[in-house]
């Protein structure tokens, strides 16, 4: 309870004499806000009661006139007054009151004008007055909260006359301040000095949103998840998973048992872009998805956009997956890691200089082969499969404001089944941040990438050996400036650019006596330039509403061999090539654009319900050609031509969100549908690798999804986790005039990722003590598929299936039931080293969910189940500070 009290400039200090704050005896049988009141009228004293139940506490056994601040203490022990400046005091706990002085005596206790609505500051260090970032600034009345940027800057949303806020970060010491609104205040940005010292964020878990963000926020179909939540995931071999973290919310699936990407909204895996600080990642699992490629030691957070998101992102047409490292720490030295029975990590962090700068070193290295060879299959014992990857994040403090961070990635994969081919994929990236602050309105960030992903399959046969290899490259830049023009206005804008060199595929003899033909799919250039712009908007607090468009335009550009089909003059079951030209380099080939609008909507009823809708519409200019349902080595990349026009998306959604029991639960309930322009599928029986004519086995047409998701959330406490179900459909309708070009005969049939029901629960317990169990539900719809419903046979000898319509089978349903347990030791201040151990049971019930289903040529089916048994594991995650 914190009786604020504040004393209005009228009165100098030689004037605020110990007398002005007596009490009289005549003042018993009143109550704190009375006196109050009084005082404000005799001596022009301006009191503010944040607590009622001080304000309306009776003040009695006044025998004597008596101090104010000594009537406060008699009837409230623990109490004591803290003054702020000349005319303001406050009267609070006195363990409150310690923890507002900082460690040099200060009260951090700031006072803004009357009708603020926000507070903006900085945090430095007091050793050096380099900035804090990524600390956590948080208001706890109303649990919202958010963190600092690369510069230490923060500001946080100030919703009554007084707000107490905690601040805390792992490398200085914790502080608390208080924030005063009251006339004559300030408006200038603060800074907020802190000392150096090791804390830990345990019992405080703060996200950058507000807590009531479901029901706050103006957009909807965007979900954040934290790396903690993250880690309450049980995992597979130990192995935590970003990516399959996001399977586990409504409206997004994978493959099967851990298959490579992931579907969001009945969407391909190629429809999604997967960002990690401004680099595109286009293979996001090792292991042909075993393992998430990102190291989870490094990642801050994670953000899926299923929808109707920002205009800074476009050039997917499904959903953007944003991840963000963390900063390594500027104070101190530290190590971390993590031993398990297929893979361990080790993470390197601390201050170049400092305050000012820090470099973060993580890495993984995978041993997994004798645990493949441990099973009583002579293919498996035949196998061998590895994977690493090694992450590293410079951060440079420039100035007061500025703030420099590079980011370096680099991952490699390879599997070799029963000594046949060996696949191999690898990804190196970098990127660079540069955040600039002009004021406290006004910042800039400038972001330059490049992206190389490479892949291949090498064959060691000694008659047929070939190394076949495809690559894409990307350079990317994108520049966006933010702008707080009020209250109530947020604007930003920016450009982006993007080159692309595809290699789609090239294949050479392996080996001196291998008769393997030489191929190769041609070089692929093109530029992708984008401007934008979006402002949010709240002109009540009951209305809130983003509003913003993209334009974004594309040259595919030579050197090249560009074919014209003729749909109409068919080459058996193809389109025929009726002419050939030849492009040289930079010479523009084809283009393609257009406007892409983004609005949102929310209305709020209460504080605690709202509606939302929105609208999006998107384009996506490269496409990936994969005959297969999970991405694999062979996969390839190719641009938008003559031939392939760019995908183009529409998607609508509207939704209803409630929290209760002060935000302790939040629920959902959201419908979308989402109408897909130049939806690419397959002809029937093409062969599209290393096929320089590969747009001739490529068809166009319309895809629609639609659904309802479902979502439950409960916050903190002993047992918390979320429920989410989604019913959904995905369809394709790929009519053409041309006979032979249309799919299906032009009816509408399901898509490969039409999953109509989606479940997912994940529950955790804290069992007391250090100790925590979590677990996990997963069940899916069959993915559909295309099975020989008949076959004609000859003699015994010659047998051809007949096929049904595509897609109109499934695969048996999914179901899998995980189970992890985690005893923490203890994490204490100055403790060299501390350590979690965690034991985890993946595929509790040991089900046989289906991978792939096949046939022979003679109609016969086969399964494959790739995880058909109860995978245990054990792993220790460690800490040396």
């Amino acid at each position: 309870m914190v009786l604020i009290i504040l004393l209005c400039p009228i009165l100098t200090i030689g004037q605020n004499e110990k007398t002005n704050f007596f009490v009289p005896d005549t003042e018993n049988g009143k109550t704190f806000g009375q006196v109050a009141n009084r005082l404000n009228q005799e001596f022009g004293l301006h009191f503010i009661f944040d607590d009622e139940a001080v304000k309306n506490t009776i003040v009695k056994e006044i025998f004597q006139k008596k101090h104010f601040f000594d009537l406060v203490e008699d009837m409230f022990p623990t109490y004591s007054n803290l003054r702020v400046n000349a005319t303001t005091y406050l009267i609070l706990d006195n363990s409150l009151r310690s923890r507002l002085i900082d460690d040099i005596g200060n009260p951090q206790v700031f006072v803004i004008p009357e009708n603020s609505e926000r507070f903006s500051g900085q945090l430095m260090n007091r050793s050096d007055f380099g900035p804090i970032a990524d600390a956590v600034v948080y208001i706890a009345d109303g649990q919202r909260g958010t963190t600092t940027d690369a510069a230490g800057g923060f500001t946080i949303a100030i919703k009554s006359d007084y707000s107490y806020a905690e601040i805390q970060h792992p490398g200085v010491a914790r502080q608390s301040i208080a924030v005063i609104r009251q006339k004559g205040g300030t408006s200038q940005r603060v800074t907020i000095e802190l000392e150096n010292r090791n804390n830990f964020l345990d019992e405080l878990k703060v996200t950058a949103r507000a807590i009531d963000a479901n029901v706050s926020d103006h957009r909807s179909g965007i979900e954040k998840m934290s790396i903690q939540t993250i880690r309450q995931i049980p995992t597979f071999l130990g192995e935590i998973d970003p990516i399959r973290s996001i399977t586990t919310l409504p409206g997004v699936t994978s493959s099967g048992d851990l298959g490579a990407g992931f579907n969001v909204r009945g969407g391909e895996t190629s429809q999604n872009l997967i960002l990690q600080d401004g680099g595109i990642i286009f293979n996001p699992s090792h292991l042909f998805g075993f393992f998430s490629s990102f190291n989870p030691d490094v990642i801050r957070s994670v953000e899926l956009i299923k929808g109707n998101g920002p205009a800074a992102y476009g050039g997917r047409v499904a959903s953007v997956l944003n991840l963000q490292t963390r900063n390594g720490d500027l104070n101190e030295y530290k190590a971390s890691g993590g031993l398990g029975l297929v893979s361990s990590r080790l993470s390197l962090e601390g201050p170049l200089k400092r305050g000012r700068s820090s470099l973060l070193l993580s890495g993984r290295s995978s041993y997994s082969d004798w645990l493949i060879q441990k099973y009583d299959n002579i293919e498996l014992q035949n196998s061998s499969s590895k994977f690493n990857d090694l992450t590293g994040k410079l951060f440079l403090s420039i100035g007061e404001k500025d703030a420099l961070s590079v980011t370096g990635y680099r991952s490699y994969d390879s599997f070799r089944f029963n000594a046949s081919s060996t696949y191999s994929w690898s990804t190196a990236n970098v990127s660079g941040t540069y955040h600039k602050e002009f004021n406290e309105k006004l910042n800039a960030d400038l972001t330059l990438a490049r992206s190389d992903y490479k892949s291949g399959e090498l064959s060691d046969d000694e008659l047929f050996g070939f190394d076949y290899n495809n690559q894409v490259i990307v350079h990317s830049a994108n520049f966006q400036l933010n702008n707080d023009l009020s209250e109530k206005i947020l604007w930003y804008g920016g450009l982006s650019a993007h080159t692309y060199d595809l290699t789609p595929g090239t294949s050479v003899p392996f080996g001196e006596n291998s008769r393997w033909v030489p191929a190769s799919i041609d070089v692929q250039k093109g530029f992708e330039a984008a401007a934008f712009t979006e402002a949010s908007i709240e002109p009540s607090p009951r209305i809130g509403f983003d509003i913003g468009l993209r334009y974004a335009h594309f040259n595919r550009l030579g050197p090249g061999n560009v074919y014209t089909l003729d749909y109409a003059d068919r080459d058996g079951r193809l389109p025929s090539v009726s002419e050939t030209k030849v492009y040289s380099r930079n010479e523009l080939i084809s283009t393609s654009g257009g406007f892409e609008p983004r609005f949102s909507l929310r209305y709020k009823f209460a504080e605690s319900s709202s509606v939302k809708l929105g609208y999006s519409r998107t384009q996506q200019f490269i496409q990936q050609v994969s005959p297969t349902i999970s991405p694999s080595p062979i996969d390839y990349w190719v641009l938008s031509s003559n031939n392939l026009k760019a995908q183009r998306s529409n998607q609508f959604s509207f939704g209803f969100f409630n929290n209760l029991a002060d935000n302790k639960i939040e629920t959902s309930v959201e419908a979308f549908y989402n109408k897909t322009f130049n939806a690419l599928d397959y002809l029937e029986g093409v062969d599209l690798k290393l096929n320089p004519t590969y747009e001739q086995g490529l068809a166009q047409g319309l895809g629609k999804a639609y659904g309802v998701e479902l979502y439950v959330k409960k916050r903190g406490g002993a047992v918390n986790g979320w429920v989410s179900y989604t019913w959904s459909r995905s369809w394709r309708i790929f009519k053409s005039e041309f006979e032979g070009q249309a799919i299906n005969n032009g009816n509408r049939y399901p898509s490969t990722f039409d999953q109509p029901h989606q479940l997912s629960v994940v529950s955790n317990f804290e069992l007391g003590g250090r100790s925590s169990l979590s677990g996990n539900i997963t069940y899916n719809s069959g993915r559909p598929i295309t099975i020989p419903i008949s076959k004609y046979s000859y003699g015994g000898i010659l047998s051809v299936n007949n096929y049904s319509e595509r897609n109109s089978y499934r695969t048996p349903d999914y179901l899998r039931v995980d189970l992890s347990l985690t005893i923490k030791g203890k994490h204490l201040e100055d403790q060299l080293f501390s350590g979690d151990l965690i034991f985890s049971i993946f595929n509790v019930l040991g089900r046989k969910n289906a991978y792939a289903i096949w046939f022979d040529n003679t109609g016969q089916a086969f399964k494959t189940s790739v995880l058909g048994a109860a995978f245990p594991s054990v792993t220790y995650n460690f800490s040396i500070n």
